[in-house]
């Protein structure tokens, strides 16, 4: 009797779910995000796995650590750039739509670009300025560094941007120039330089073709937003109500920093004490690793302005079978992508180069810690 019902337990658990899907149209809407947010960032993580194995394969360990590094840097002081206002752009688009408060609609996202520019511009200028008198590395270290952190202000404004989309209730949308427009370019124009180069390229060309691809993203992600903030919005007049706004900012900076710290703190630790080989070795399986999320992410992604427009209207009830329904999802389709990706751990590892192989009990173990991080 018990196996029976485990056995059925998962399609007990689909029909639910699937009932649940349909049974509102904000859960409909959920349905489609969370939808289109898989297909979103399954093509991108595809896309991301073959540049990841272009650029291994290009640089080696040591090169790839150096760029990997660097990378890492750009991600860690993004959060505290930001200041939490991607976050604020997610609650706050989404309640003053729910509530046609156009005004302030408005002055929130002008507010939030305006301030996230002019922080990220500061930070970016400071951080290139430590590398460039404090760091004693080589030169190829330090010039990749310099290009990255350039990059700070273009990557803080994606973020806000896509936050901003994901408030209009476009969670597919918001997704698509960061997850499959830049891998897409970074991956054509790596592998096309290097074939028009007859020797291998420098983890400086590719820090430089990094660069050209995060541009031409952030234009295009800048256009579909332009496109799809209503007119109504465009003709009222900019309201600021500064004070929720800002006194969100020491929660969400810190819980932000303190995320990111955890999450990519090891490499930032391990470059800092080890070998730019270490760095790479280890980016490779932290990143298989974390392949493990993307469930998590997706279906986060698509259900969070749902999440804020039910807390909106005060209907909890709502809100606790939204989020039942939400943790259920992710479940049962991470288990069997985690049994997989335990399984092919050794193939994985290998595509990238031999040198990535030693790795395989560090990257199964990541696995284990990530699945269950994400169905909690």
């Amino acid at each position: 009797m018990s196996v029976t019902l485990i056995q059925k337990g998962p399609l007990l658990v689909f029909e639910q779910i699937k009932r649940a899907f349909f049974r509102t149209e904000k859960t409909q809407i959920l349905l489609k995000g969370a939808t289109g947010s898989l297909i979103v960032r399954a093509i991108g993580m595809g896309l991301r796995m073959l540049t990841g194995i272009l650029l291994a394969r290009i640089l080696g360990a040591t090169g790839y650590g150096v760029y990997a590094y660097a990378i890492t840097w750009l991600g860690f002081l993004s959060i505290p750039t930001t200041l939490g206002f991607d976050q604020v752009l997610l609650r706050f688009v989404a309640a003053y739509k729910e509530t046609q408060d156009w005004s302030t609609l408005k002055g929130v996202l002008k507010f939030s670009f305006i301030l996230g520019l002019s922080v990220a511009v500061i930070t970016s200028l400071f951080s290139i300025s430590m590398v460039a008198f404090f760091s004693s590395r080589e030169f190829d270290f330090r010039a990749t560094m310099w290009i990255t952190l350039a990059l700070l202000p273009i990557v803080v404004l994606a973020q806000l941007r896509q936050s901003a989309l994901r408030g209009f209730d476009y969670p597919v949308i918001a997704q698509i120039p960061e997850n499959i427009i830049y891998p897409g370019f970074l991956f054509c124009l790596v592998f096309g330089a290097s074939l028009l180069e007859k020797s291998p390229l420098t983890v400086i060309q590719v820090a430089s073709a990094n660069a050209v691809a995060w541009v031409s993203t952030f234009l295009i992600g800048t256009f579909f937003l332009a496109r799809r903030i209503p007119i109504i919005i465009r003709k009222s007049k900019t309201v600021y109500d500064k004070k929720p706004w800002m006194g969100m900012v020491p929660s969400l900076v810190f819980i932000g920093g303190a995320y990111h710290l955890l999450s990519r703190g090891d490499v930032l630790i391990l470059g800092a004490i080890g070998t730019s080989r270490d760095v790479g070795i280890y980016a490779v399986i932290s990143r298989g690793a974390e392949l493990m999320l993307f469930i998590y992410d997706a279906i986060s992604l698509a259900g969070a302005s749902l999440f804020s427009s039910i807390y909106v209207t005060g209907d909890y009830e709502e809100l606790q079978r939204f989020t039942t329904l939400s943790t259920k999802t992710i479940f049962w389709i991470s288990l069997p992508i985690y049994i997989i990706l335990v399984w092919i751990t050794p193939w994985f590892l290998s595509i990238f180069g031999s040198e990535f192989v030693e790795g395989i009990t560090l990257m199964r173990f990541m696995l284990t810690i990530f699945f269950i991080a994400g169905v909690n």
